[in-house]
């Protein structure tokens, strides 16, 4: 028969120095009935925690992307109820509800279509300009979105579209990068600039963005300078000791 630890009662094997669950050593001495020995708490990593860590980048992406889904959902219904109680129709709701499609459309581009850039630029922008629309039908074709928020949109992810390019295409990634991110951000100013003013007057032109670019244009030599001359290939973590 295995003797049994005098202190919690649990079994222990005949060749135990120490009991495995308290610890208790001392087994010629046993506790008094009133003085038991404390038992340690030993740590334990949550079990969540441990089950979002295995999975791999596919499942933490789809996760991602059930979870969006159920509080999109959720969100769609919970504004429609609102709208009918409060309004008996659906007034304002339409705005949240087709604001919440296309999020949700731009969250499944993200999710599956990461890593083909063309498709998940093209798809998104394509929703995006849906969204824009619709607005302009819900407020009777005022006609902002089409004529002023979609050629916006369109310059937006044109350039994106390109300085990913460039970044995918950049062997060392430096001070270079800041740079190209500049000249990304002057050329959207000079589209911004052109689209508003063809909005507004009719004619494309440009002031402010102009003095925009030229100011970046010196920022951006610095740096492609200092990448390429003092510190050609240096990583900006290095650099940074990040």
């Amino acid at each position: 028969m295995n003797p049994i630890c005098p202190n919690c009662g649990v079994e222990l094997d005949a060749n135990m120095q120490a009991c495995p669950l308290c610890n208790y050593a001392d087994f010629d001495n046993p506790p008094k009935s009133d003085q038991v020995v404390s038992i340690p708490e030993i740590p334990q990593k949550s079990k969540t925690l441990s089950d979002y860590v295995s999975l791999t980048p596919v499942q933490k992406r789809k996760l991602f992307w059930e979870v969006s889904a159920i509080i999109l959902i959720s969100g769609i219904i919970v504004t429609l109820m609102i709208d009918f109680v409060s309004a008996k129709g659906i007034t304002w709701s339409k705005y949240s509800i087709t604001a919440c499609l296309v999020l949700f459309a731009n969250i499944t581009f993200l999710s599956f279509l990461r890593h083909r850039l063309f498709l998940l630029l093209s798809g998104s922008f394509l929703f995006t300009s849906v969204l824009l629309v619709l607005f302009d039908l819900y407020n009777k074709d005022i006609g902002w979105g089409t004529r002023l928020g979609i050629p916006i949109l369109f310059s937006l992810y044109l350039i994106f579209f390109l300085f990913a390019l460039v970044l995918r295409f950049t062997r060392q990634h430096g001070f270079n990068i800041l740079a190209w991110l500049f000249l990304a951000s002057g050329l959207f100013t000079l589209c911004l600039d052109g689209i508003l003013s063809v909005y507004t007057k009719g004619v494309i032109n440009l002031h402010w963005s102009l003095i925009v670019t030229v100011c970046i244009v010196p920022v951006a030599a610095i740096l492609f300078y200092i990448h390429y001359r003092l510190k050609k290939g240096i990583e900006l973590k290095q650099f940074f000791h990040i």
